[in-house]
């Protein structure tokens, strides 16, 4: 991911994918393509999960 995006837009973007990647009808040409960037943005919507939980137990615990 080259730009900067949000947890909701990176979460969007997966979401348009998995329904891409699930759908039987799709053209196999991209699909490689498309569960590399999947695995992607999953890993990145991840890591704000985590920094987030971090943030709030920090704030939690003082």
């Amino acid at each position: 991911m080259s730009e900067k995006m949000t947890y909701k837009q990176a979460l969007e973007q997966l979401q348009q994918l998995v329904a891409s990647i699930e759908d039987p009808k799709r053209d196999l040409t991209s699909l490689t393509e498309d569960v590399k960037k999947a695995t992607d943005l999953a890993k990145y919507c991840k890591a704000c999960l985590k920094k987030s939980e971090d943030d709030i137990n920090k704030i939690i615990n003082g």
